[in-house]
């Protein structure tokens, strides 16, 4: 009788580590990364306007998969060095992802930075926000022609978060169209720091993203002379006007106006590039992001799929030719046949998607 208890117990622990085994496989099976957690390599530092975009996204997208997604920052190069780890020095197995804002992967390749591009990633676009011309708040600098003025004086002192970012470039169109001098930029790693600097003193006068700036405006730490949007912008008590109010000519600027994307290579696994896009779209979706990007003075964007393919393409044909036209770039976009924006064919432009 003992033995045969025993030998009970034994088929019983036997059959239950079986099932265990099999539950273990079964829900390994249903995670889109059963080997490890995934890892997204935000290209700019941290509290930048890449950084505070995408994470609120990723949280919504981890509850949403039930999995964990780590976030890792990762500076260089207007993000190209971020980009080069995923695209080159990892598996495209769906366990690397990067993010950066639309305008620095638009300028990649003529600044000799990079050599992928849009058409190399599957992207995800959780918001559209514009940039903002700020000063600090006891600045002599008034008004947005005060600012022209000044960069006009001699006194050139510029605060960016690099070259060939989003408002580099937003400001170089403005500049272009202002007959403004080229300034003195000094590089701060980030678009937060780059106010920052403008409140410390180290610079005069700074073009951020508007998302990374916000606090300082609300907290009447900086003061936005222009918004690179159509519109006036006067949440909050705030009354910023519209770079198309105080510039001429300025009414295409807002189209340069950027988005911060979460990227993976184009040729992941199919399963892994559907679960995103799923997960993607119920996040942009969710309260808490919606009254994010009012709080961040962002528009929800939700581009996916073709639509964001479309979206950096045209990204690319703006920006790639802004920064050549002002002398910025080491190659001339007609090398990749870039078109100018007034030639912009997406039937022809989507032929560079690899198959």
């Amino acid at each position: 009788m003992k033995k045969n208890r025993i030998l009970v117990i034994l088929l019983v622990l036997l059959v239950a580590t079986s099932l265990f085994a099999e539950g273990q496989k079964e829900a390994e099976s249903t995670k889109l990364w059963p080997k490890t957690q995934p890892v997204v390599y935000v290209g700019f530092g941290a509290g930048g306007g890449t950084d505070t975009a995408v994470r609120p996204v990723i949280a919504k997208m981890e509850e949403y998969l039930g999995e964990t997604i780590n976030v890792v920052n990762q500076e260089g190069a207007a993000s190209a060095v971020a980009a080069n780890t995923v695209m080159y020095s990892k598996k495209h197995d769906g366990y690397s992802m990067f993010a950066t804002g639309s305008g620095p992967i638009s300028g990649f390749r003529v600044m000799g930075t990079s050599d992928t591009y849009w058409a190399d990633w599957a992207s995800f676009h959780p918001y559209m926000g514009a940039a903002a011309l700020v000063v600090a708040a006891d600045s002599d600098i008034q008004t947005y022609a005060d600012a022209v003025a000044y960069l006009n004086s001699g006194k050139q002192n510029m605060a960016i978060s690099g070259f060939g970012v989003g408002p580099h470039v937003l400001f170089e169109a403005i500049r272009e169209i202002a007959g403004i001098d080229a300034p003195n930029y000094m590089t701060a790693g980030s678009c937060r720091q780059a106010g920052i600097n403008v409140i410390a003193g180290d610079a005069e006068i700074a073009m951020g993203t508007f998302s990374s700036l916000i606090d300082f405006i609300k907290a009447g730490q900086l003061r936005a002379l222009a918004i690179t949007d159509t519109n006036d912008y006067t949440d909050f008590g705030l009354n910023i006007p519209s770079i198309t109010k105080v510039q001429e000519n300025a009414e295409n600027i807002p189209l340069l106006s950027e988005t911060w994307p979460l990227l993976i290579p184009r040729d992941v696994p199919q399963n892994i590039l559907d679960g995103l896009t799923e997960a993607f779209y119920w996040a942009v979706e969710q309260p808490e992001i919606v009254d994010y990007a009012r709080e961040q003075g962002l528009v929800l964007a939700g581009y996916a799929g073709e639509d964001a393919d479309r979206f950096l393409a045209i990204q690319e044909a703006g920006y790639a030719w802004t920064l050549h036209n002002v002398g910025s770039t080491v190659k001339s976009p007609a090398e990749f046949g870039i078109p100018k924006l007034a030639d912009f064919d997406w039937d022809v432009a989507k032929q560079n998607i690899k198959k």
